[in-house]
């Protein structure tokens, strides 16, 4: 906005500000106390189906086959043996226990409960006569020597080791799968309740000391039905003096029983076997331990905002001014929950950096306002009114159109068909939209009340700074002049080679072999690990739909087909193993004739195949009742990104060689479906994004100072800071997903703030008649000392994410970090170099007139 247009806001804008600004304030003060009640009352908000590109083709195949044979939400409950194999009497008592436990953990669809003791694990046999089948554990189980010598005998005829028994039989898996809403009541699964009740079965197990907590008699409101929860905890810790939270199932309400009303008491945990070890694994548990890190997320925001409020309390030389900017991003942080309460949203744990983000950007406009009031103050003596309303004229255009284009930037990832992302994309919005409110309303009411104490003090501490910082500003604005210039442009131009050239090798999706939402050495990846080297089937499922017409399993042109497509899967790298009805069958065929390994083929004849598929049960998951829809199970070693891309693009070379076999391979369910899916809807729409987020700030910046040069110089470095990101997440093995997407677009959204404030202080001096060399010299006095040490604030202040637990948070401060210390040079080196290549400054200077 330039002339009259900027003119005609302000004049409209001033009077509500100035005007009435007891009255602005206190409908602003009520509103933040409204909305942070609301704020107070936001959760964790995490699900399954929300981290999946649901319009995706492959998701489409998941959908439509998700109840035939299951979904992808799996939890994963591992019982390893320390000493021996699993055939004791005590061992198996437990293994029981485990699967009563996981078949009764609400959210759990019971008929997809899977472990040695669930009636459709069977095994098949050939005998005198025919097939002899039944449970691997029978029926009438007992735990007699016998009976388990003979549960041994039928888990080798079951074929079902490396898959539910460990490949050297020192553990067994129990297998639940998860539904993402109650099919009842409708209600979402609260996965972090889910995640402490797989805790606390381990803690049966493994802690020999367990808490019992009872109702004393003067507690009367424990309805029926419902028990006083219990928390394992190490031995000879006690329990902490608070609330207990009590509930029936996930979705009842939480019943608090204040402590004293509680005996307490330790007593011994009858399920403790110190010879088993419990490993588990699943999207419920990720989120657990995700949200139970949330504290120390918490801690890491304390400490940025301690580090943040002591550099500022440097930077502005007054404890009072430095808890101001502070205080409005804090509003804004504020603001952001509340809305996002009130538009029916919860924090997603894989969300929780946006608000600081929301906070890094609020400060840093704070920043730059507390930063002209104090000028105007020492320099020009205005009082506290008159130098917020003329900062507030200088300032509130070009910082509220550096904040709406952030928000339309951070807007158009939500063109990423994730809910997560574009859950993010509002949450960053709404934030956005606070920091207009908390930066350019409220901020500026409270400075015109501001009373500094000494004055005179204040000015001198003012004018020692800037007389300090102008050595430092007479050599930055050196690269205002042709040689600097030149030299910054010929050293970004090899910046912008190199990064291109390492931006071949960004992938699209998880570099790590284990979860990367977590450490290396966390429990969950431990426990990944050592399921994967210890059961055939690994962590890791590719589901791929074998689509035919219908009887297809007794067509032999189609079974033919899929059982090469296996062997064909089989031999890829990075498949472990694979599964599919022709496999089994090849088996039965065998068994019909002895086992002799001769007659492991199938069969031509329609009758033939009908009698070899006949007795592999449906509850294997193998086929559908029409056998119009067969998967084949393929177990990766991994989810790494180039595994991932390999076995996808192998079942898409195999349909297009083999086009006439009347099967279609379908991708794709399993975890591993899921994430080639996410995979490939972020590298289809990575460049789209990006490319609207430069749409926006060309239109942004364009009608603010209508030139080519103010477009040019802005947003060259920003262009040159995402280039080298994409180069730097190359090397340092950070892949390109759902978590860091939306990561480098709002570090976009931070870098174009900086631009937008140098440039607009630059604009004004051109037009007074200065070079750009002397003109560049006075944004570099004024806003770029504000620039540089919110900067500086930020990158410090992130730099502590390093030492988090959680892996993609220390990710994205790693990513930050580099972001904002290649975003402060851009702004404060190469945008001086590329305006004296496009300013003309006869363009800029206003006429005088005689």
């Amino acid at each position: 906005m330039r002339g009259l247009s900027a003119d005609t806001v302000l004049k409209w804008v001033i009077p509500i500000i100035y005007g009435h600004r007891y009255l602005s304030f206190a409908v602003l003060v009520l509103l933040t106390v409204w909305l942070g009640w609301h704020a107070s009352q936001i959760e964790a908000d995490a699900g399954f189906e929300k981290q999946i590109p649901l319009q995706h083709p492959y998701m489409q195949t998941f959908k439509e086959y998700e109840k035939a044979f299951g979904g992808a939400n799996l939890i994963s409950v591992a019982l390893m043996h320390r000493d021996g194999d699993i055939y004791n009497a005590r061992y198996m008592e437990t293994l029981r226990r485990v699967t009563d436990e996981i078949f009764f953990l609400p959210g759990v669809d019971r008929s997809r409960v899977t472990s040695l003791f669930t009636p459709g694990v069977r095994y098949m046999e050939v005998v005198e006569g025919g097939f002899q089948g039944g449970d691997v554990v029978p029926r009438d189980y007992q735990p007699s020597p016998e009976m388990l010598e003979q549960v041994r005998r039928n888990v080798a005829k079951a074929n079902i080791t490396g898959r539910l028994v460990a490949s050297d039989h020192s553990g067994a898996m129990v297998i639940g799968e998860l539904l993402e809403r109650d099919p009842t009541t409708g209600d979402k699964l609260d996965y972090r309740w889910v995640a402490e009740e797989l805790e606390k079965i381990r803690g049966r197990i493994e802690s020999p000391n367990q808490w019992e907590f009872r109702l004393t008699q003067a507690f009367q409101g424990l309805p029926a039905g419902h028990r006083v929860a219990t928390r394992y905890q190490a031995p000879g810790s006690l329990p902490p003096p608070h609330l207990i939270n009590e509930r029936r199932t996930a979705q009842d309400p939480v019943i608090e029983v204040p402590y004293d009303l509680l005996e307490v008491r330790r007593s011994d945990n009858p399920l403790h076997d110190p010879s088993i070890s419990v490993h588990i694994i699943g999207f419920a548990k990720i989120i657990g331990d995700v949200t139970d890190a949330a504290l120390e997320v918490i801690g890491f925001f304390v400490l940025a905002l301690l580090m943040t409020l002591l550099l500022l309390w440097a930077f502005c030389g007054s404890l009072r001014l430095s808890l101001l900017p502070l205080f409005a991003a804090v509003v804004a942080v504020v603001w952001e929950f509340g809305l996002l309460r009130l538009a029916g949203f919860g924090l997603d744990p894989f969300a929780i950096l946006v608000p600081f983000l929301i906070l890094s950007i609020g400060v840093s406009h704070g920043v730059q306002y507390i930063n002209a009031w104090g000028n105007e103050v020492a320099e020009n003596g205005r009082s506290s009114f008159d130098a917020s309303l003329e900062t507030f004229k200088r300032l509130a255009i070009p910082g509220t159109v550096a904040i709406i284009t952030d928000v339309i930037g951070f807007a158009t990832i939500a063109l990423i068909q994730i809910d997560i992302v574009q859950e993010m994309a509002f949450n960053a919005a709404l934030g956005m939209a606070a920091v207009i409110v908390t930066n350019k309303m409220m901020l500026p009411i409270v400075l015109t009340w501001v009373q500094l104490k000494d004055l005179d003090k204040f000015r001198a501490r003012q004018q020692a700074r800037v007389e300090l910082g102008d050595r430092l500003w007479r050599r930055l604005a050196i690269f205002a002049t042709p040689q600097a210039a030149k030299a910054t442009m010929l050293a970004s131009l090899v910046l912008l080679a190199g990064s291109i050239w390492k931006y071949q090798d960004l992938k699209i999706g998880d570099l790590q072999a284990g979860v990367p939402e977590l450490r290396p050495d966390s429990r969950y990846n431990q426990d990944a690990l050592l399921i994967g080297r210890q059961f055939f089937i690994g962590v890791d499922l590719l589901k791929v739909i074998a689509e035919t017409d219908e009887y297809g399993c007794v067509n032999y042109e189609v079974m033919e087909a899929i059982d090469r497509y296996t062997w064909h899967m089989q031999n890829q790298q990075g498949v472990q193993s694979a599964v599919s009805l022709p496999l089994i069958a090849r088996r039965v065929r065998a068994g019909w004739n002895e086992s002799n390994p001769a007659w492991q083929i199938l069969p031509k004849s329609q009758g033939a195949l009908a009698q070899t598929v006949s007795p592999i049960p449906s509850a294997m998951g193998l086929q559908n009742p029409d056998c119009s829809a067969m998967p084949v199970l393929i177990f990766t070693a991994d989810h790494k990104a180039e595994t991932i891309e390999r076995i996808v693009a192998a079942t898409k070379a195999f349909n297009s060689d083999n086009p006439d076999t009347g099967v279609h391979f379908a991708l794709a369910s399993g975890n591993v479906g899921v994430m080639a899916a996410t995979n490939e809807e972020i590298a289809a729409r990575e460049i789209e994004v990006v490319l609207w987020v430069y749409a926006v700030l060309f239109v942004f910046i364009f009608g603010s100072f209508r030139s080519l040069s103010s477009v040019v110089s802005i947003m060259t470095p920003l262009a040159l800071c995402s280039m080298l990101t994409y180069a730097f997440m190359a090397s340092v093995d950070i892949g390109m997903k759902a978590a860091t997407l939306p990561v480098v677009a709002f570090g976009v959204g931070i870098g174009v703030d900086d631009g937008i404030y140098l440039w607009s202080v630059l604009v004004k001096h051109l037009k007074s008649g200065a070079t750009i060399a002397e003109a560049w010299l006075q944004p570099l006095r004024h806003t770029g000392k504000a620039v540089i040490f919110t900067s500086l604030a930020l990158i410090v202040s992130v730099s502590t994410w390093l030492m988090s637990g959680l892996q993609f948070q220390a990710d994205m401060g790693l990513l930050l970090v580099f972001m904002f210390t290649s975003n402060l040079f851009g702004a404060v080196l190469l945008l001086p170099a590329l305006a004296w290549l496009t300013v003309k400054p006869d363009n800029y200077r206003t006429p005088t007139t005689t």
